[in-house]
């Protein structure tokens, strides 16, 4: 092991002290007997707290997910939801591979880059700051953590809700490598391979990958009459790694991934107060959900595809110095993100709205960090991080303007003028500068006992600039932009104590304290700003105490934990009417949410062919004091009470594997099934964004030999084909519908050398 994997820390999941009854009453088998059996459950490592850790050591609640992603019903980020209670992830339409993710209640699905995610996303060290292609493929991925709960005393960047920390695959300085092919319903094609090369055996290597996702779409588009919404993904690179002694080792990685996936197909769920039905028998049919039959959940209607072209570059070199006592490590990044894309926002063959966006994102971020070593009494990380990002965005309005002028709804100058190639365009542009400094201390106070004290302080300046729009024709250049000016800056400090007992060598008990903090901001996707853009920072306090035991011999892991999170003035985006040419997304501050939850994970090795992994969660959450002036005109807006978007209140996850002796090699069955409670899409509980309960069962039947080297799997996603549609509404203007995939499936081969 180099001292590349030594740089962190593991940590994994807690366990509530109610549940402690029901653990100490299973059914424990000597110790020697599971041995001897083979049942002992192999020991989770984790590098969370950025130390090697076992999973069953560490007081803070993080889920390991990592031979489960050689399976391939696992595609892509949101998967991880089978194995993580309280945790659900979606695709966030309208953005190029953007992520939705919700963490015991604290959800983040927006789509502008001004609003920080609460959820961040981590791949080696790095924290990609947008939601924009955090989605990420399940491509040479060694391991994915899941914390829950306010991240900062150890990681880079802070974060209210949680972190997905992703930990690709290692530079092995010796020749090896594997390739995959899939093949599946709906032209899917994937092409997958990576090859380590040897430079100086054992010393210094590279690793080279590439990608190639593809498929034609499962969704008929029956004005255009094709299939959209299918995959076209690139994704290649290398990292080099050197070990040039014992004490230093350097890594560099960089990875370009080109992304010409759709951007959502988006059925029509137009309303009788939306302008589309208004407008319907005017100047089109088929503008309502009521007379459009073209669209439903395998088919939609629009006459714009929601095209895309983007690509991101990520470099990231990391470095580390074992000096004895202490080991430095050094992580600097940079991820460029350039994208346009389509969005035809009117849902239906009639030609009312769309937008043509195109961002570019530049952050930097660089992590200097110490973690101690070889000390029996304490143990020590602590760090600087600086955060930079220049962000600019530019979008144009079709269409809609044109329409209203065409039926004297916006006056034009002379009335009719606008013409159909007429558009408006707007922008906005963004830099963000970060610093921060944290430090967390695990202190032995005796054998059993050990006291966790850390905090974190984050200072944070924005610069803003949004211009409200100017008209201008197709094919004409870009006019000018009149820009709006903005800037702030907000610093805080934010502790977290916390206090573990370690009863014996299979059960410990913790306890923790913490605080979060996200800045405030000024949002830009508003496209009005005679509306005051700015939000406040948001503020949580999070309580967690927590079991971990092992059972059986090791053959049983229970681990519960119980959570309360209050935030304070919790960052919201809501939708306004202005006009019928104008609907403005906001960002105000909730006063108060709070957040009472439970989790049970629960690992069992039954018979050393047959493993089980279970997981429950619990949540009940709601929005204790919602009073915000949302239009700036001092009316008050009350939202007390309602329920947060994407927060079912029970979820439950079973996977199960079970592996027989056929022949030369084995043959493993492995099905993963979950279940989540009803849920809101929609920030008012609009009854339209009311989702019933869903359950999701995947399954794969896979048979490999000669020591695993060679691999063919059948699988099936969804193969109960359970439906459901997100629907996003903007009040008087449109609603469309975007609907999950159903059953599908295919075939896997792969080969490891």
């Amino acid at each position: 092991m180099n001292k590349y994997t030594r740089i962190y820390r593991n940590t994994k999941m807690a366990l509530p002290l109610s549940a402690m009854a029901l653990a100490i009453s299973a059914v424990n088998t000597p110790a020697a007997v599971a041995q001897e059996a083979g049942l002992v459950l192999e020991e989770i490592i984790v590098t969370a707290r950025k130390r090697e850790e076992s999973i069953q050591d560490v007081p803070v609640s993080v889920t390991s997910i990592g031979r489960e992603l050689k399976e391939a019903t696992l595609r892509r980020l949101d998967d991880v939801q089978s194995f993580t209670p309280n945790v659900y992830i979606r695709n966030t339409s309208a953005i190029p591979g953007g992520a939705a993710i919700s963490i015991r209640g604290v959800s983040y699905q927006e789509t502008d880059k001004t609003l920080d995610p609460s959820i961040g996303v981590v791949m080696d060290g790095l924290y990609l700051g947008t939601a924009s292609g955090a989605l990420l493929t399940n491509f040479d991925t060694q391991r994915i953590e899941v914390l829950r709960g306010p991240q900062g005393a150890l990681f880079g960047k802070n974060t209210t809700g949680g972190v997905l920390n992703v930990i690709r695959g290692d530079v092995t300085a010796n020749w090896g490598g594997e390739g995959i092919v899939t093949v599946g319903d709906d032209g899917r094609q994937d092409l997958k391979g990576v090859l380590n090369v040897p430079i100086i055996k054992d010393d210094m290597g590279i690793k080279l990958f590439a990608a190639k996702i593809e498929s034609d779409g499962w969704i008929e588009n029956t004005t255009l009459n094709e299939d959209v919404f299918g995959d076209d993904k690139e994704q290649y690179g290398f990292a080099w790694q050197w070990e040039p002694n014992e004490n230093f080792d350097i890594k560099f990685h960089y990875q370009k991934d080109k992304d010409q996936t759709d951007t959502g197909a988006y059925a029509n769920m137009n309303q009788p107060d939306d302008l589309n039905c208004i407008l319907s028998g005017i100047l089109w049919q088929a503008g309502c959900a009521t007379n459009d039959p073209g669209s439903d959940e395998d088919h939609v209607s629009n006459e714009i595809r929601n095209t895309n072209d983007s690509e991101y570059d990520t470099y990231i070199l990391t470095m580390n110095w074992d000096l004895g006592p202490v080991l430095l490590t050094s992580i600097t990044g940079q991820r460029d993100i350039d994208e346009h894309y389509l969005s035809g926002f009117d849902a239906s063959p009639a030609r009312l709205l769309y937008l043509d966006y195109f961002n570019e994102w530049e952050q930097f971020s660089q992590e200097l960090r110490f973690t101690t070593q070889n000390s029996d009494n304490f143990e020590l990380v602590g760090g600087l991080y600086w955060w930079e990002v220049d962000y600019e965005q530019r979008w144009d309005v079709g269409q809609l303007n044109y329409t209203l002028d065409l039926i004297g709804a916006v006056p034009a100058d002379p009335p009719g003028s606008l013409g159909p190639n007429s558009l408006n365009h707007n922008g906005q542009n963004q830099e963000t500068k970060s610093w921060a400094v944290f430090l967390t201390g695990d202190f032995n106070l005796s054998e059993q006992w050990t006291l966790t004290v850390g905090g974190r302080y984050t200072y944070e300046e924005k610069e803003f600039i949004g211009a409200d729009g100017t008209y201008y024709m197709e094919g004409e250049p870009r006019p000018p932009l009149n820009f709006t000016a903005f800037d702030d800056d907000w610093g805080e400090f934010t502790p977290k104590v916390g206090l573990r007992y370690t009863a014996n060598d299979d059960m410990m008990f913790f306890a923790s304290y913490s605080e979060g903090f996200k800045s405030g901001g000024f949002f830009g996707r508003q496209a009005n700003f005679d509306i005051d853009p700015t939000y406040d920072p948001e503020y949580v306090t999070s309580y967690e105490l927590g079991m971990k035991s092992t059972w059986m011999g090791g053959r049983m892991i229970f681990n519960p934990t119980l959570f309360y999170n209050d935030y304070e003035d919790k960052q919201e985006e809501v939708l306004i009417p202005i006009d019928l040419s104008n609907v403005a997304t906001v960002v105000r501050n909730a006063s108060t949410l709070e957040i009472l939850g439970a989790e049970l994970e629960l690992q069992f090795q039954i018979t050393e062919a047959w493993n089980l992994r279970a997981h429950y969660g619990y949540m009940d959450a709601k929005y204790k004091d919602f009073l915000a002036d949302i239009n700036g005109d001092g009316m008050i807006t009350d939202n007390s009470n309602l329920r947060p978007r994407n927060t079912p209140e029970n979820t439950v996850g079973v996977t199960t594997t079970y592996t027989w002796q056929v022949g030369p090699g084995e043959l493993m069955g492995y099905a993963a099934w979950r279940w989540r409670d009803e849920i809101e899409v929609i920030a008012n509980n609009d009854p339209l964004g009311s989702l019933d309960p869903i359950h999701n069962l995947d399954l794969t039947l896979n048979y490999s030999w000669q020591d695993g080297r060679y691999r063919v799997t059948a699988y099936g996603r969804n193969v109960t084909d359970e439906r459901e549609q997100i629907v996003v509404r903007i009040p008087g203007l449109v609603t469309w519908g975007n609907w999950n995939q159903g059953e599908n499936y295919g075939v896997e081969f792969a080969v490891n050398f």
